[in-house]
C-alpha cells in the first residue's frame, strides 16, 4: 500500500486555509467510529510533497445520512483511540512501514 492509494480529503480551517489529509485506518470504539488520517502538504500540481502529523477524527452522520467528521474532543476518548490506533500498527507491518517508513536495516 502506497499514500497515494488512500482516500484524500480536504479541510478548511477558520482562517481559510485547506489542510490535505489521507485516511489510514479506520476504527471502531463500541457505537464510534474514527478515522485516523496523516495531513499531507501539495505542490500546485497536487502531487504530495512532504508528510505531516497524525490526527484522529470522529466520524459522525447527519440527519440527511451524509457523513461528518469532528476533532476527538476529550482526552480520555483520544486515549482510547490512540490505543487502539497503536495496537493496530503493531498488528499490521505494512500500515506500520507506510507511516513510519521502511526500516533502515544500516545502521
Amino acid at each position: 500500500m502506497d499514500h497515494e492509494d488512500l482516500d484524500v480529503f480536504v479541510l478548511t480551517d477558520e482562517q481559510g486555509n485547506e489542510h490535505h489529509f489521507v485516511i489510514l485506518a479506520k476504527i471502531e470504539d463500541g457505537m464510534k467510529k474514527y478515522w485516523i488520517c496523516e495531513e499531507i502538504m501539495v505542490n500546485e500540481q497536487g502531487e504530495i510533497e512532504q508528510f505531516g502529523d497524525v490526527y484522529p477524527f470522529e466520524v459522525k452522520q447527519a440527519e440527511d445520512g451524509s457523513l461528518y467528521i469532528d476533532s476527538v474532543e476529550s482526552e480520555e476518548e483520544f486515549e482510547r483511540v490512540s490505543k487502539a490506533w497503536e495496537e493496530l500498527l503493531e498488528k499490521d507491518a505494512e500500515l506500520r512501514e507506510l507511516v513510519e517508513g521502511p526500516e533502515d536495516s544500516e545502521e
